[in-house]
This record gives C-alpha cells, structure tokens and sequence, in this order.
C-alpha cells in the first residue's frame, strides 16, 4: 500500500507546451550558430589585419585574392601565342579523329572559339587601320547628279530647323522660291522677307513638278510593281493624248530655259530609264548635253535610226568578251538558230555577190553579214539595263533627242498602274505647267548609349542643288554634323561621268552665263566646277557624309 501510495501519476503536458519547447530549442540553436559564424570570421580577419601592418612595416606586398595564379597566366599566354593560322593547326583542328593530338598542337590546346576569336580580333583592328589611315577630308562637298529620294540629317546639337513652318516662314520661303531669290544678297535689306534659319529651310525644301497625280507615285519609278491593274490613262485614250500633250509643253518650255541657260538642269524619270539634261558650262562642259542611264540596245537602235548621234562612254572601258568567245557562243547555239543563221548567211551572199556584179562597194553595208551582226547583238547584250549601258548625247543633237523622246513609246509604259503617265519633269527652276512641290520634312530626337542626337529627316525627289544649300545652312550654325542619303540606283551613273579636260569650258564664262539660272553663286561655283584633284580618292557618289572642322568626307557606304 505504501509503495502504490507513494508512487506519483505521471503529469499532463499539454501540446502548446511541447510546441514552445521547441521553438526555444530552435531559437538556441540558431543563436549558437551566429555565434560560432562571427567567431570564425573575427580569427579570419586578425591574422589579415596582422599581415598588412606587417607588410607596412617590412615593405612586403599583400597577395590579392583575385589574382590569377601563375599556372594559368602561364597558360593562356602560351594559347594566345599559338598560331591557329598555320597548315599543321588547321590540319589538327579539321581532323578530330587523331583523339588527343587533334586539340593540342606542341602541347598547347587550340579549340575553334580561340580561332575564331584571333581571327576577328585581327580582321576587325585591320578594318579600323584601314579606314582611319584612308580617310580623305575636302573643304567643299563634290557634286553627286545622282538623284536621292530621302536624306537624313543628324547632330549632336540642336539643328536650327523644325518640321512645322511659322505663316511668315512658310510665305517667305515660297516668294523667295518661286522669284529666285537669295537670302545672302545685299538687295534683300530693302525687303520684308523673313530670314530666319526655318524659312530659309524651307525655300531649299521646294522644286517645280510635272505631272501632278497625287493618287500616284511619280517618283522614284524603279520600285513600282508592275501589276495587272491599269490605271485610268491607259483605259481612256482621250486622257491619256491630253496628258501627253500638256507634257510636250513642259518639255519644249524646259528645252528652251535650258539653251539660254535659264535653267542649270531638269531630271526626265521614265518607267525604264532616267535623262539629266545639263546646260552649257555645267560640270566644266562647253555645250548643252544630256546623260540616259540605264539603256537597252532597241533604244539605242531607235535613237540610231533617227540619226542622233551618242557616245557610250563606260562601254570601252568595260571588260566585254572577245570576238573568238562570241563565235563560239553562236556556234552552240540551237539547231533552229543555227538553221535561221544559215539562210540568212545565204540570202546574204547572193546579195553580195549581186552587188559585187554591179561594182558596188559591199564594206558599206555590214549587215550583209548575218554572222557578224548577231556577233554585236551578244556582245552588246551583257550591258543592257546597267549602269554600264549609259548614253551621252551633246550638242546640236540634244534637239535631235528630244523630238525623239517626245514621240518615243520607251517614254510611256503601256501597263500598270503608270500607264499612259507621261515621264516625271524636275526642275529647279519654274516652267510652263510646272506644279510648285515640297518635300516632307520631319523632326525627331534620338537618344542612344546615354547621348541625345537630333535628326531631320527631308522625303521626295532630293536635287543635287538642294543637298548643297542646305549643307551650307548647317554649316554657318553648327560646327559638326553628318547626313546619310538614299539614292535612286539608276541615277547613280551620272555621277561617274567625266568629260575629257580639253574640252572643258572656262569656270568664269561658264558661271557668268548661267547667272540668271536660279541658283546663288556658291552652288553656280560647284556646279561649274569638275572634281578637284583632292577628291580624287573620294566616290563620285555618297551614301553618308560627315562634317567636321570645317572640312567633309563622304563614301557610298552605309
């Protein structure tokens, strides 16, 4: 009794209490670890700490702890030095089957990452040399005839333009457009014209048009699609013999500006070829000419049949096959070619001979040989709708050329939504039936890598006159800028022309006689002016330009 008596029940614990004890067991426990963790690291840093007064006191540099050890410098020096160019490293590299031997060479490991790293590395360092040594700067920006369909300004500093025009600027830059007015002249003290930066952008943002179809793309022709649709001329005759006539007008009143030397120059853009017609003293040339690019060989055959007389200056400089190669051509040529060529060679023998008969000279008729004929046609074949196949046309032979390409069919295309739409007329100057036409300007601001540039941007039918004024427009307002230009590729021809410098006319006649042309007497100067021998390394075209110190470079590279 008394042991039971004595004996106690065990007492209740309860599950809140369990949960307790727990939670201080944990807390213990995390407290000991932080503990531990903040010793470790005090008897960590007391010995770094000792080091660096000793190194203080002995002079003794502390070892870095990031330092790359000896081992591997060693052996990334000993990779950068391999030759991954040679003809064993290649050779090991492109044979992957000889196991070990084909990743080392002489004890070194080559992969593909490090040759293609080397080889961008040098080929990149090349580039650069190459462009900073062959950069080439001119103090005025050569003349590129080459027609650009948008132009891109940009500075680091704000330009002096905006895209939306004050009714005084607007005005102004109009009157002195339309009246061929410079802002720079003396007389202009007298008169009300505003001459704000804006407005003289504007007035270099204007050129003279013909036709004007604003529900159709007159310009550039070179990307329109030919589609099935046809547009409302070539459904209707009438409007179409209207239109036509109404373009021979602009085209005589352009012809007329352009022999007096009233108009520097006009663009004639065809579905199929585009004509810059240049008057006298332009481009160090004496007489009125006249440049078409690109040219198939049935246009020069019609301008041969009605007696024009033209040059094809790209064409003997080009490398064309020889006459041995072409024959060899004919003679592979099809059975039913071979057979055509056959009569024709025999009708023309009987003809020759019955000439020889009469005593007539037969070297004057060389298409009595059918061989040699087909022998042109191949070798003119190759330039056909290129650049190379540019016509040059001068003189008294500009009239020539023009009745013919008023009546000309290449002139209109028969389909599409262009058909029966005369060629586009453009102009620096106003002529009978000419619309006055802006080009579309627009404003923005560019932020890039943390810098702020500012851009405009100028849309349509871009002149080479109009890239010169407003050029100097920036160039009296900021020291530093750069413009990029898309031009039509079909123009770009005009550019690399140069006439022979014998027959070049005197600069100061050329621009005394072209002084009621429209243009101040900066753009008459360049205009006037062949390439001066310090852009002889420069393209005669360019794509972007860059101004600096005063000075321009260009290249026909984006």
């Amino acid at each position: 009794m008394n042991s039971d008596s004595s004996a106690k029940s065990p007492a209740w614990i309860r599950p809140e209490d369990v949960m307790r004890v727990r939670k201080l067991k944990a807390k213990r426990k995390a407290l000991q670890a932080r503990m531990i963790s903040s010793t470790n690291t005090l008897q960590i840093l007391a010995p770094v700490h000792g080091q660096v007064n000793d190194s203080l006191s002995q002079g003794v540099k502390r070892r870095n702890p990031f330092k790359c050890s000896p081992n591997k410098r060693s052996k990334l020096d000993e990779d950068s030095n391999i030759d991954v160019t040679s003809d064993a490293s290649l050779f090991r590299l492109l044979n992957p089957s000889e196991g070990k031997d084909s990743s080392s060479i002489s004890g070194k490991t080559v992969d593909f990452s490090s040759f293609f790293n080397k080889e961008f590395k040098s080929s990149s360092s090349s580039q650069t040399d190459d462009s900073t040594s062959k950069q080439t700067w001119a103090h005025k920006l050569a003349v590129d005839w080459s027609l650009k369909s948008k132009i891109r300004f940009r500075s680091p500093k704000l330009l002096p333009w905006k895209h939306n025009f004050k009714t005084s600027e607007e005005a102004s830059g109009t009157t002195g457009f339309v009246r061929c007015l410079s802002s720079a002249s003396e007389e202009n003290e007298d008169r009300t014209l505003d001459t704000s930066a804006n407005a003289k952008f504007y007035q270099c943002c204007l050129l003279w048009q013909h036709p004007n179809l604003p529900w159709i793309q007159l310009f550039p022709r070179d990307n329109i699609k030919i589609s099935s649709q046809t547009g409302i001329f070539g459904n209707d005759p009438k409007l179409a013999d209207s239109l036509l006539a109404e373009w021979s007008e602009s085209v005589r009143s352009l012809h007329q500006l352009l022999r007096v030397r009233q108009c520097p120059y006009f663009y004639m853009c065809g579905p199929t070829f585009t004509c810059l017609f240049r008057a006298a003293g332009v481009a160090g040339i004496s007489q009125m000419h006249a440049l078409i690019s690109p040219t198939t060989r049935g246009f020069r055959e019609a301008m041969k049949n009605e007696d024009i007389e033209f040059d094809m200056p790209f064409h003997s400089a080009t490398s064309v096959k020889n006459s041995s190669e072409l024959k060899d051509e004919l003679d592979g040529s099809d059975f039913e070619d071979n057979l055509g060529g056959g009569l024709e060679e025999e009708e023309g023998e009987e003809a020759k001979s019955w000439l020889e008969d009469l005593g007539v000279e037969t070297s004057q008729f060389p298409n009595l040989n059918p061989s040699r004929a087909k022998l042109d046609r191949v070798k003119y074949k190759n330039i056909d709708s290129t650049p190379t196949s540019l016509v040059y046309v001068e003189g008294m032979e500009i009239q020539g050329l023009v009745n013919f390409l008023l009546n000309s069919r290449s002139c209109i295309s028969p389909v599409g939504p262009l058909a029966g739409v005369p060629p586009t007329l453009l102009s620096p100057v106003a002529f009978q039936g000419g619309t006055l036409k802006a080009l579309k300007t627009k404003g923005n601001t560019i932020h890039q890598d943390g810098e702020t540039h500012y851009s405009m941007e100028v849309m349509g039918p871009v002149m080479p006159h109009t890239i010169h004024q407003l050029t100097s427009l920036l160039c009296t307002a900021l020291d530093e800028f750069s413009f990029s230009c898309a031009p039509v590729i079909s123009t770009q021809s005009f550019s690399k022309y140069k006439h022979q410098e014998d027959s070049c006319a005197p600069q100061a006649f050329a621009q005394e006689g072209l002084v009621d042309c429209g243009l101040d007497s900066s753009v008459r100067t360049l205009i006037c002016t062949p390439p001066e021998p310090e852009e002889s390394e420069l393209p005669r075209t360019y794509r972007e330009v860059t101004y600096k110190a005063e000075k321009f470079t260009w290249s026909n590279k984006l």
